[in-house]
């Protein structure tokens, strides 16, 4: 399967609204957000989500399989924060992951960040594995989420796109 990643653009809020839902049923203990949430955004909604740094999706064969997000800290212009991640579970394992999250460290780079930051489940470990892969290491910070309770562990890489 062929497959390629665009950013996203006003116009595609119901792409990445579909996107999202699929995601939080796939992987529902994945995301700090529940199917409930999303499914009540509107179109402005999706909006404020798009003005507030970038969006990936992840064709494959021109069907959007896969997204990520990437976003400016508050505090701290050289810290993005990569969120939002998910592929299709068809398409595990064949490099799509790495393409989103190249993109977003190519994005950081752009605008001056040094380092991509993230939050994962700890008990999440084909998850952590990958970041692994893809650069990231832990920082030793870890935080609970609300919804679960799950212990998410933060990891930090260089903005420096990662190899496939």
């Amino acid at each position: 399967m062929r497959f390629k990643v665009r950013r996203v653009v006003i116009g595609d809020e119901p792409v990445l609204r579909a996107l999202r839902l699929q995601a939080l049923t796939d992987s529902p203990g994945a995301f700090s957000s529940t199917y409930e949430r999303e499914l009540a955004r509107t179109t402005e909604d999706w909006r404020r989500w798009l003005a507030g740094g970038v969006t990936f999706i992840l064709e494959a064969d021109g069907e959007p399989l896969g997204l990520v997000a990437g976003s400016r800290d508050a505090q701290n212009s050289s810290i993005v924060h990569l969120m939002a991640m998910w592929v299709h579970p068809d398409l595990r394992g064949t490099g799509a992951a790495h393409a989103l999250v190249s993109s977003v460290k190519a994005w950081a780079a752009e605008v001056g960040a040094t380092q991509v930051r993230l939050k994962v489940i700890e008990t999440n470990s084909r998850a952590r594995q990958f970041y692994e892969r893809a650069g990231f290491r832990a920082t030793g910070h870890k935080g609970v989420v609300e919804k679960s309770g799950d212990i998410e562990m933060e990891m930090t890489s260089d903005t420096f796109p990662c190899d496939p």
